[in-house]
């Protein structure tokens, strides 16, 4: 008995003894491949497998645009597999640390092992899935550095060509493709991969060219039937958009046989019969397909996209007024698919403002911002349309109204009433005609009638005149504004004859008819009709300018309204005909208004650009004789005018940032010296009241307390209408209320203070990035500047890195008018693909702020302060 317990323990040590991690035999390279593939590799790719099956069941296919070649799920969406991600992580994890065969000097021994790279691999897959690039990134680089024998080593490059993809590091993604295209040896498993890679690295890029022929690969190569059918889908849509509406239809036709999910099919017989040739002879028939889907019942939820497919038809066929009244039924027809709305919506905007007609293109494109998701890849460009054709309406309504309220000044007040009258009920047949329309829809949703709707009036011609002339008060969109604030003040009121009464017997005028009638009211729900009617017809009088002030203060409303839609119309909507037809009428009504000198410059300008140059000359001819001296006939005399003014003031913010950087570190007296060499080398520069202001801060430092008081106070005489004083006097406050604060306790008193709230001052977009995030701040400047030259042409904006502490760094992107510029490119960047691609929103932080608050930050380096402020007055 003995005896058989030692032989039991000789072979007990001897297992132990092979399984050492340090010991190459036979028996322990057999048990730690063993382990490394079941306790390891095998279960955490089942973990890996399960996670990715399931961020497949979330992801929804968008077919309004190309769709995704990898349905990869966003960062939040990922999180819904973290668990599983993160059991795979551990069981590969524990795996390598135990079963890696290593030799004396702790080196890894690859040759005698045969899982530990693919534990390794399914590591990296866990992590990317996570999205956790650059973890994936360490272990994929360490896959090709440690394995170089393995064919692990190819799906490691693949990897990281993947997640540089994801980073939209572009130019390291090329290079791993590139190699992987050159390897002869490549596994044959790799290359359907690899070309559903190459196609999606070209697809970010919107290389559609070079994408169609590696897709094509990728969908013969594919082993699985769903696989194909989308990369299929895929080059249909890219044919599509490349105008190859044979291949297109071909493409999408293959789709539809190869039997995919109802949804892909549906998408793909409508997309097919959008590639509809206009040369052909087929129109008829594709309009009964679809008017043949419209009447199937499996296609009641699709009925939105089977009437913007016969719009697409329509106008394809030069059918405009067919096209607007499909398209408005599909937005009729629209339950909840908020993408195909969106659709409908920016295809009647572009229609209008291609007409053009910029009131009804504003509705339209206002309405498209409504639904239109924020992952749209033109969300941006669709946003600065939008933005900008509301603030050409504002100022055109700006315009009409003063303008028709300075004919009512003019207006005995008799007839004043009278068409105050007319006023009132107007705004009440727009609140009745509103709610017919809006009680019809309700009943076509209930019944499901979806009746066609009747076109949209488009030839009112007031709408399309530059100036907007016209009686505002007649102008139905500008009514329906009073509409809005009639309902606001009176309340839903009953839609019945005699509206007006109230419980008393009252006498009103007509003036609709010009006579008038006694009619007597009985009592009843209405007994305050006639204290809101009185109250309305007040409000209206009072509106009216009446005495020069009054009519001076309308007049100046008007000149800003013109001057601001004409350069939206010029700068913006790149109508030159409407913008010379505004500035000219201004011209000719207000002939010395302040902005003349710029007005002149403008209509030289555009003049010369439609190759007008008898007008471009008169213009011209004008600036330089009658206004020599002026900028604007410094810069016809000398081209390079403008870029030597923009060298000097870069010249004078370089100086001045050199200045305050030597203020944050201390070095007061250099700041006095600077802010003395400012005045000679800067003379009458806009920076004076801050040199100025570091100046008294730094004399605080160093000269004591009476002298810091006396230079504060001398930056509030000499600058009292800058936004500087407001900061000096806080400081004088402090000091004078307490005799014992010294310069550091006021620093630290007014920190509490330290950011102000001013819309209207120059702002900044700020995006705040931590040292310790692994995100390039570089990469992030170059994608804003490319943005910026792309989409901001006419901004001047430039991006450029600064450092807030030593844990860190900004990207500023600047300069913008007010906060309301500042938001609406915050609006439009903020988490946007372009910018960010996909990276993590956790990582950084993207926030609008004022110049004078981002002083404030430099000097205090309260970041989290200024979000919480951020937080409270901007978000």
């Amino acid at each position: 008995m003995k005896c058989i317990k030692i032989i039991f323990g000789i072979i007990i040590a001897s297992f132990l003894t092979a399984c050492s991690n340090q010991k190459d035999s036979f028996v322990s390279r057999r048990y730690h491949n063993l382990a490394a593939h079941y306790n390891g590799y095998f279960n955490a790719k089942l973990k890996v497998a399960e996670g990715v099956a399931k961020l497949a069941e979330q992801h929804e296919d968008k077919y309004d645009r190309i769709l995704k070649i990898f349905p990869y799920s966003t960062a939040t969406k990922a999180k819904s597999v973290g668990p599983m991600m993160d059991e795979a992580i551990k069981k590969t994890s524990t795996v390598i640390s135990r079963h890696t065969i290593i030799d004396k000097s702790g080196n890894e021994k690859p040759e005698s092992e045969k899982w530990i790279d693919d534990n390794w691999l399914v590591y990296g897959q866990a992590q990317f899935f996570k999205h956790e690039y650059f973890a994936a990134i360490e272990a994929f680089e360490y896959i090709e550095r440690a394995y170089k024998k393995e064919d692990t080593r190819f799906a490691a490059s693949l990897w990281l060509a993947k997640c540089y993809i994801e980073l939209t590091q572009y130019s390291e993604a090329e290079v791993k493709l590139d190699y992987l295209r050159n390897q002869r040896d490549l596994p044959k498993n790799l290359k359907p991969e690899l070309a559903a890679v190459l196609a999606d690295y070209h697809l970010q890029l919107r290389n559609y060219d070079a994408t169609m022929p590696e897709l094509e690969k990728a969908a013969k190569l594919a082993t699985d039937r769903n696989t194909e059918i989308r990369y299929y889908f895929i080059l249909a849509q890219l044919y599509q958009k490349k105008g190859v509406n044979h291949k297109a239809f071909e493409a999408y036709s293959k789709v539809i046989k190869m039997n995919p999910k109802y949804e892909m099919a549906f998408n793909a017989k409508i997309n097919r019969a959008r590639c509809f040739n206009v040369e052909g002879k087929n129109g008829e028939e594709i309009r009964q397909a679809l008017l043949k889907m419209e009447k199937d019942p499996k296609n009641k939820d699709y009925l939105d996209q089977i009437y913007f497919a016969l719009a697409d038809l329509s106008l394809k066929e030069q059918k405009e007024e067919e096209g607007i009244t499909w398209l408005q039924q599909s937005v009729s027809a629209s339950m909840g698919n908020n993408n195909q709305k969106a659709l409908s919506y920016l295809e009647l905007g572009k229609i209008y403002y291609k007409q053009p007609n910029y009131k009804f293109a504003q509705a339209y494109y206002d309405s498209t911002m409504g639904v239109l998701a924020d992952d749209h890849p033109d969300y941006s460009d669709i946003l600065n349309r939008r933005n900008s054709l509301t603030k050409l309406i504002k100022n055109l309504n700006t315009i009409t109204k003063e303008d028709s309220l300075q004919r009512l000044s003019a207006m005995s007040a008799g007839d004043q009433l009278i068409t105050i009258d007319k006023i009132i009920a107007d705004e009440m047949k727009q609140r009745a005609e509103k709610k017919k329309k809006e009680e019809q829809q309700q009943v076509n949703q209930i019944f499901n009638e979806n009746p066609r709707p009747g076109l949209m009036p488009g030839n009112n011609p007031m709408m399309n005149m530059p100036g907007g002339n016209g009686f505002y008060f007649y102008n139905p969109s500008a009514v329906s504004l009073g509409a809005n604030d009639f309902l606001r003040r009176w309340g839903n009121r009953k839609l019945e004859d005699n509206w007006r009464r109230s419980n008393k017997e009252i006498t009103m005028t007509n003036p609709g008819e010009g006579d008038t009638e006694a009619k007597t009211e009985k009592p009843g729900e209405e007994d305050n009709d006639s204290l809101l009617i009185a109250s309305r017809r007040k409000e209206l009088i009072e509106a009216i300018p009446t005495g020069d002030e009054a009519l001076k203060k309308s007049t100046n409303k008007m000149v800003e309204a013109y001057y601001n839609a004409s350069m939206i119309y010029r700068e913006q909507l790149d109508n030159l005909t409407a913008s010379i037809a505004l500035f000219e009428e201004m011209l000719r009504r207000y002939p010395d208004n302040k902005y003349k000198l710029p007005v002149y410059y403008h209509l030289y300008k555009s003049h010369g650009l439609q190759q007008n140059i008898t007008r471009s000359d008169y213009y011209k001819n004008i600036l330089l004789t009658q206004y020599p001296e002026s900028e604007y006939a410094m810069i016809i005399k000398n081209p390079n005018y403008g870029l030597e003014k923009l060298n000097q003031k870069s010249q004078l913010e370089l100086f001045y940032e050199e200045t305050y950087l030597r203020f944050l570190n201390g070095d007061y007296s250099a700041v006095i010296e600077r802010r003395n060499q400012a005045i000679n080398q800067f003379p009458q520069n806009v920076y004076m009241p801050k040199f100025d202001y570091l100046k008294a801060l730094s004399i605080g430092k160093l000269q004591g307390k009476n002298n810091f008081i006396a230079s504060l106070n001398d930056v509030i005489r000499s600058y009292p209408d800058d936004s500087i004083v407001y900061d000096a006097q806080e400081i004088l406050d402090l000091l004078n209320d307490n005799a014992t604060l010294t310069m550091a306790t006021v620093t630290t008193d007014t920190t509490q203070k330290l950011f102000k709230y001013n819309s209207d001052e120059v702002h900044y977009n700020m995006v705040i990035i931590k040292n310790n995030t692994g995100l390039d701040p570089e990469v992030y400047k170059l994608r804003f500047s490319n943005y910026n030259l792309t989409q901001h042409q006419l901004d001047n904006l430039v991006a450029s890195i600064l450092p807030i502490d030593h844990l860190t760094k900004a990207i500023l992107i600047k300069s913008f008018e007010n906060k309301n510029k500042a938001m609406a490119y915050y609006q439009a960047t903020y988490n946007s693909d372009v910018v960010y691609g996909n990276t993590n929103p956790n990582l950084y932080e993207q926030v609008v702020i004022s110049a004078t608050n981002y002083a404030a930050l430099l000097r205090s380096k309260e970041l989290n302060k200024y979000l919480d402020f951020y937080l409270s007055f901007y978000k």
